[in-house]
């Protein structure tokens, strides 16, 4: 988008007619296009003070209503080798990796290695540090748009089951971070409270345990239970709706709320299909219900639910877009869903071509990276502003 002209070839003009119509026109600079407001704030004091305003970065956010796809978080496994010869040894590494979607990269978007990025969301990034990276830390929660950092260290009762991410010999778990605010609108959560809602399974027990950290309390609530006989998905998209968060289990129909303003657990069974589709998983929320979805060639396959107190009522929505007409021929093989962007509504897809976002509103699809990613992709939604409340 093309910026205003310098507030200087109007000299002859009321400063403050200028300053107005100069708001209007930097409140329509694509949410997606901060790179136009960073070049801009550099043109002249008076841009940088307009821009740098707290008054017109709350209007920005209010224009433009959802935070915008800055880019999508993966992680990727490296190995390296030590030693020569017969005393050669390779080790296997970890990285996160950041892919910018918008025109501007925030120098806190780079690759962290022996970092897992776990989960986004409200601006924030949840990331495991498996080899203490970080001393005492086994999580460390990063805004990527104002580079705050917030460490956090497990309880020392269940520390040693995410010392490795892989877990102990039949232990899997995930967790999911979000915004701490009561009655938060999610337009602006940058140094607001947060909380980490951490759950895993014991195979030995088949018992799920759950426990959140609150960042206003730092300290970690006590653990709760519920018998469940499915594994925890280690690697599994998590959806949130209100206070409530949702895990995928391995190989199985069904998944597990924990309700964190009630502290309980429970386990929701997917509702019976009736068409022949393999394993639906969990995407996210869209439209105010939980998102599941699948590829069955050349189709995506798409499914939403309410879930009420006694579980799913069945399929609220059900929807199958043909991918042919979509995507290039060559992006037709080795498709799998890998992520959802919940404030755009666009599905990830890794498929031999890289990867592809098709919008749910529009069906349109655009190429966004130029590899395909085996494991979950994690949108980062924020605003990129200058000012900070």
């Amino acid at each position: 988008m093309s910026l205003p002209p310098s507030p200087q070839r109007y000299s002859g003009s009321p400063a403050g007619l200028i300053d107005d119509a100069v708001r209007e026109i930097f409140l329509r600079v694509p949410a997606d296009d901060p790179k136009s407001l960073v070049r801009a704030a550099a043109v002249c004091t008076s841009w940088q003070s307009i821009l740098s305003d707290v008054v017109f970065t709350r209007q920005y956010r209010v224009f433009h209503g959802a935070p915008p796809m800055l880019g999508f978080l993966h992680n990727r496994r490296h190995e390296k080798s030590r030693g020569k010869g017969i005393n050669r040894r390779y080790e296997e590494y970890v990285v996160s990796n950041f892919v910018s979607t918008a025109t501007f990269r925030s120098p806190a978007c780079h690759e962290r290695r022996h970092w897992r990025a776990l989960d986004s969301r409200h601006g924030l990034v949840l990331f495991h540090t498996p080899n203490k990276t970080e001393g005492d830390a086994d999580f460390v929660i990063c805004d990527l748009v104002t580079y705050d950092q917030w460490r956090i260290k497990a309880n020392d009762e269940w520390s040693d089951i995410i010392w490795h991410y892989r877990g102990n010999e039949g232990i899997l778990w995930n967790a999911a971070v979000l915004c701490g605010k009561d009655r938060c609108d999610h337009l602006y959560c940058h140094g607001g409270p947060f909380l980490v809602a951490l759950v895993f399974w014991n195979e030995e027990q088949k018992i799920t345990f759950g426990s959140v950290y609150s960042s206003e309390t730092h300290k970690w609530s006590d653990m709760i239970s519920i018998e469940e006989p499915n594994a925890i998905k280690k690697s599994g998209h998590i959806a949130v709706v209100g206070d409530k968060v949702y895990f995928q289990c391995e190989h199985s129909e069904s998944i597990v709320e924990y309700n964190i303003g009630e502290q309980e657990l429970s386990v929701i069974h997917l509702p019976i299909d009736d068409e022949d589709l393999p394993d639906i998983d969990l995407m996210g929320v869209h439209d105010g219900m939980l998102l599941f979805g699948t590829i069955v060639w050349p189709r995506l396959y798409l499914r939403s639910m309410v879930a009420g107190p006694n579980g799913a009522k069945g399929w609220a929505r059900r929807r199958v877009i043909e991918l042919k007409p979509v995507l290039p021929p060559r992006a037709l093989f080795l498709m799998s869903v890998v992520g959802f962007a919940e404030a755009v509504g666009a599905i990830f897809l890794s498929t031999q071509d890289g990867v592809y976002t098709i919008e749910l509103s529009s069906g349109q699809s655009k190429s966004v990276h130029s590899k395909p990613i085996f494991g979950k992709v994690m949108p980062y939604m924020s605003f990129y502003t200058r000012g900070t409340n």
